[in-house]
């Protein structure tokens, strides 16, 4: 192809304009840019996805803090990326007008339909490639074998991409929808977490606490999406490794905030660091490292998903500490990444690090720079979809 590849990123921005979704945009989007591609950004509120207001904590319909936001970060991380907004609840689109939006439409050659989102009309639906990229491993699975509709949005996908790397395996019981899945890494810049010295101050990690409503059952066993139920097997942590501080930044842990506390561990506002792109850059580059437990779907059944989050760790130069999801059979674990079963597994990966700071900083940096350098992974998934 003589021309630039002409690329729509559908995702969840407006809706959702905390740190750790931004930077996921973010870098697919100034990778697209940095491979040469045209490329729109696209989110479409149909008429459910309020936006969130990080500044009130509220979800409304004015969508004017979110669209202001992505003026200022796209023209510091990706300029010359488009964006357009279809408010369903405001009544407008923005960003482009309709005329434009249409026409970039019409001479797209593929959506990148990031966590599946976008709600599927035809103008969107008749791009020529269309990839469905799957955040949120074996929920969307068993998802979609339980809602014909869930299954008939996937399918009207030509491509189909997963961050549960070891599913399209076959090996667990995770139902693969008769879809070709292929395993991706999450894509981070390099450029954008640049490690900074020294061996930095508590193990930390940020997200969603508690997610009741997302449970699924395969083969006749329920697990859970809550990730409260593992950080609840190594509540004694702190007590374990008295010298070290052990950071929890998580927007809704309510009564378990004050219970984990008085467990050793130190409890951080995780919407207010969330609020702003810099302010969660900065405490995860400030952290000693990242130590996190993983959900039970993903554990129980050795799905293989790497957060985004973990793999900006990774890139800013702090090793991380995670629970097994099955990484060791695709990434080295050992130096810079670990992966644990049981609290004394963590207590010896915290000792290592401890023992040669700066050479699991540097294996760190390493394995972000080998494995999951964003214009490498953007590029090799636009490659499988014949587009490279």
């Amino acid at each position: 192809m003589s021309r630039p590849r002409r690329v729509v990123l559908a995702g969840y921005l407006v809706g959702f304009p905390l740190g750790g979704m931004v930077w996921c945009m973010l870098h697919y989007l100034a990778a697209l840019s940095r491979l040469g591609c045209e490329v729109l950004f696209l989110e479409d509120s149909s008429t459910w996805s309020y936006p969130y207001d990080p500044r009130t904590r509220t979800w409304g319909v004015d969508s004017s803090y979110a669209r202001s936001l992505m003026d200022r970060l796209f023209a510091a991380y990706c300029p010359g990326v488009r964006w357009a907004y279809v408010s369903e609840l405001e009544g407008q689109v923005y960003g482009l007008s309709r005329e434009e939006l249409n026409r970039t439409l019409a001479r797209a050659d593929c959506l990148l339909n990031l966590s599946g989102i976008l709600p599927l009309r035809e103008e969107y639906a008749r791009i020529p490639a269309r990839a469905f990229i799957d955040t949120d491993p074996v929920f969307t699975q068993a998802k979609a074998a339980n809602d014909p509709g869930t299954l008939d949005y996937l399918k009207a996908h030509d491509h189909h991409f997963t961050y549960g790397y070891l599913l399209p395996r076959g090996e667990t019981p995770v139902p693969l929808l008769g879809l070709d899945w292929k395993p991706i890494l999450p894509p981070v810049l390099l450029d954008c977490w640049t490690p900074r010295p020294g061996p930095g101050g508590a193990w930390t990690t940020l997200g969603t606490w508690d997610v009741k409503s997302r449970e699924i059952e395969i083969g006749g066993v329920r697990y859970s999406w809550r990730k409260s139920r593992e950080f609840e097997k190594v509540i004694e942590l702190p007590r374990r490794l008295p010298g070290e501080t052990f950071e929890l930044a998580f927007g809704d842990m309510k009564e378990d905030g004050e219970r984990f506390a008085a467990h050793g561990w130190t409890i951080s506002d995780g919407l207010g660091i969330s609020a702003d792109v810099d302010s969660y850059r900065d405490f995860i580059s400030a952290s000693r490292g990242e130590f996190s437990a993983a959900k039970e779907q993903n554990v129980a059944l050795r799905s293989g998903w790497f957060s985004d989050r973990s793999a900006c760790y990774l890139a800013a130069g702090r090793p991380v500490i995670i629970q097994d999801c099955g990484i060791g059979d695709y990434l080295p674990v050992g130096q810079g990444l670990f992966v644990y079963r049981s609290i004394e597994d963590i207590v010896e990966a915290v000792g290592r690090v401890a023992a040669e700071p700066e050479r699991h900083r540097a294996a760190a940096h390493r394995l972000a720079e080998e494995h999951f350098e964003a214009t490498a992974v953007v590029g090799t998934m636009l490659g499988e979809m014949g587009l490279g």
